[in-house]
């Protein structure tokens, strides 16, 4: 009978290792705690098949590889690990965001020559990179990242509209600000709670099913 058990933890120590990850952080990734990959490393237990597909999307890799034993020598099939598409995703941000500062300047700079003054441009450059990073984070699935992003949005957005519009009761909007705050905050509190108290899915009552995983 094939050992999957074994086969799936040498894979996964495997491809972690290529992809400079620590336990931790694979387990912030999926979702889990790092005592569930660490059981999986250790062949003591399986992730379940949905897992499986998460961890092989991670790394690029296929479930197949992930269940087939592999030689010492035998690459995987994968372009680039986690933490360099991480860091391309990181740098393709950083020069949007800079690129919408930089047209702000250009804007003032157009202005400044001929005689205008026109320095709320910057000020309302922070909400529009900060609306950019965000659409970006979206497209990339960064939950904690959009949350950061939204909350940031809110109030440069707030500030900007305060400083440029607002002449009476701007306590107004700030309040309102403060309630989409709230409901922003309870929306991603609520998506964001753990599987279970450590970040592993319950065991089941009977059965032979490990922590985080199922038997083969």
């Amino acid at each position: 009978m094939t050992d999957y058990r074994g086969i799936i933890a040498k894979n996964l120590i495997s491809l972690r290792t290529l992809a400079g990850l620590t336990q931790a952080e694979v387990a912030s990734k999926l979702s889990y705690s790092d005592k569930a990959v660490s059981k999986w490393e250790r062949a003591e237990s399986i992730p379940d098949i949905a897992v499986l597909k998460a961890i092989a999307d991670m790394y690029g890799v296929t479930v197949d590889y992930l269940l087939a034993a592999h030689g010492a020598e035998e690459e995987p099939p994968q372009k680039q690990g986690p933490r360099k598409m991480t860091r391309n995703k990181t740098l393709i941000t950083i020069i949007s965001v800079v690129g919408v500062w930089f047209l702000a300047l250009v804007i003032f700079a157009a202005c400044f020559f001929s005689g205008i003054t026109a320095w709320q441009v910057f000020l309302w450059a922070a909400p529009v990179s900060l609306t950019v990073a965000l659409v970006l984070t979206c497209v990339w699935g960064g939950r904690n990242m959009m949350f950061i992003f939204i909350s940031a949005l809110l109030w440069a957005l707030s500030a900007a509209i305060y400083i440029t519009w607002i002449e009476a009761r701007p306590w107004l909007v700030f309040i309102g600000a403060g309630i989409l705050e709230v409901i922003v905050v309870l929306a991603f509190g609520i998506r964001l709670l753990p599987k279970s108290k450590d970040g592993e899915k319950a065991e089941p009552e009977e059965g032979g099913k490990g922590e985080g995983g199922g038997e083969a």
